[in-house]
């Protein structure tokens, strides 16, 4: 099956946030080593424990992106999770700042439009992460 326009953008997306997050985890890593310098102001373990987070969050996006290319089904599954997860932890945000008296900001409704309708696309387009039947 021909891969669909919208999951080749959704993994070049994914490729390159993996490899943003990346970046910034090897930044928060060499920026914690030198926090480990005794005298320095700088947070330490923190930022290093960071980085590293950030390093294997980078990874993990890079793998999902390039299984979205190749239209494979377990990569499918990351995303849909991903985006799930991600959507309910912007509206459980959202609700938690209507209930403290905050505004909604546009911003927030905007994400959470965006988020929405990537995990709709990714229910509408399960058929093409489905392998052919063999005999």
């Amino acid at each position: 099956m021909v891969r669909p326009l919208g999951i080749t953008i959704l993994g070049a997306l994914v490729v390159l946030a993996a490899f943003v997050m990346f970046l910034i985890g090897i930044a928060g890593f060499i920026v914690g080593l030198a926090g480990l310098i005794p005298g320095s102001p700088l947070p330490g373990t923190t930022l290093l424990l960071n980085g590293l987070l950030y390093v294997i969050i980078g990874i993990v996006l890079g793998v999902a992106g390039f299984g979205l290319l190749r239209l494979r089904p377990w990569a499918w599954g990351l995303a849909l999770l991903a985006t799930l997860v991600t959507l309910v932890y912007l509206g459980y945000n959202v609700w938690q700042d209507s209930n403290a008296g905050k505004d909604i900001t546009l911003t927030a409704i905007v994400t959470l439009v965006i988020v929405g309708a990537v995990f709709v696309y990714l229910l509408g387009v399960a058929r093409a992460f489905r392998r052919p039947q063999t005999m």
